[in-house]
């Protein structure tokens, strides 16, 4: 976090690290578990004919900021329950918790949720050859999807060229399970609700009030976020997610952003570049079940002449999945 609004009183300021730090415990120990999981051996991704060819030309998979995905229900869903359970302790005593939870439904409607941090992921499965995110992600089956070799791709990506951690980078399972997505928010509702409410044992009034309680705000959206980021909807538990992610700091710009358009917008986006950093770490391609197998085929393999440049071989498969788009 950046520095405190000096308009805050020192035991309030305190209060706040406090939470901070056992916020972050909580989200430690959550995170741990996670990572007790192993990831799969193969990492695959969904793409259409136009991306398959700008992976293998460019040699970069795109991050994108996450706030601009596609679907962003999926954050939506994880932030409805995190205000539930604040709505849940509103009491005529403590109108305070109605008026927090209410800023933090504005926060998220107005986008100020996004101020909380800078997101970028690239989304993989540990399935390869699967219906629902042939039909979402590749043309509707037309597509293809390519098969990364895990522990080289997870190596390099974790890692800076100097073999240091990389603090802004992590990987993980996607969780689809509500009942713990619950139980981690309200952890995390027990720490900040008596922060919301101590304004009134201190006295605290007009501008000092007002930048302690953004502070709160902004402490508590933001872990909110980092909590939800691991969650998806029990709905799409098939598609067996795993997850690179990006994160830095709010207060501070992205480094090396670029704009790509979508129709109706611009879309954040951050490059990486797995073939210097994870050279040979692709493996397959499975062309999309509603492909015409001849065409996609011949297109794999001349991309792969053309712009992959190894003489390792990438296995060309097709999926085996009975599917004719419509």
């Amino acid at each position: 976090m950046p520095k405190h609004d000096p308009r805050i009183p020192c035991e309030m300021v305190k209060a706040l690290l406090q939470y901070e730090a056992e916020a972050t415990k909580a989200l430690e120990t959550f995170v741990q578990t996670v990572e007790a999981k192993k990831p799969p051996p193969m990492l695959y991704h969904y793409t259409t004919e136009m991306g398959l060819r700008g992976i293998l030309e460019s040699g970069n998979l795109w991050f994108s900021d996450i706030f601009a995905q596609n679907d962003p229900s999926e954050l939506r869903h994880g932030l409805s329950i995190a205000t539930a359970i604040l709505k849940s302790r509103i009491t005529n005593k403590r109108p305070e918790i109605d008026t927090f939870a209410q800023s933090i439904e504005r926060f998220d409607v107005d986008a100020g949720i996004e101020a909380a941090g800078h997101f970028f992921i690239f989304c993989f499965s540990a399935h390869g050859d699967e219906l629902g995110q042939w039909r979402a992600y590749a043309d509707n089956g037309r597509g293809f999807a390519l098969g990364f070799d895990t522990q080289l791709l997870e190596d390099a990506f974790v890692k800076k060229e100097n073999g240091k951690p990389n603090k802004h980078h992590s990987t993980f399972h996607l969780t689809y399970d509500d009942a713990q997505l619950t139980r981690l928010q309200t952890s995390l509702a027990d720490l900040i609700d008596p922060l919301i409410s101590l304004p009134r044992s201190t006295g605290v009034r007009g501008d000092a009030l007002s930048a302690y309680m953004m502070e709160v705000l902004v402490y508590h959206s933001m872990n909110i976020i980092r909590g939800v980021m691991f969650f998806k909807h029990e709905a799409y538990r098939n598609e067996k997610e795993y997850r690179f992610q990006q994160l830095f700091r709010y207060d501070k710009a992205a480094p090396e952003v670029k704009y790509r358009r979508r129709p109706g917008a611009i879309v954040r986006y951050r490059e990486y570049d797995w073939r210097k950093r994870a050279n040979g770490a692709l493996k397959r391609i499975v062309i999309g079940p509603a492909a015409d197998r001849t065409t996609a085929v011949r297109f794999a393999n001349d991309c792969l002449a053309a712009f992959h440049g190894r003489t390792d071989p990438v296995a060309v498969e097709v999926s085996k999945i009975p599917y004719r788009a419509t």
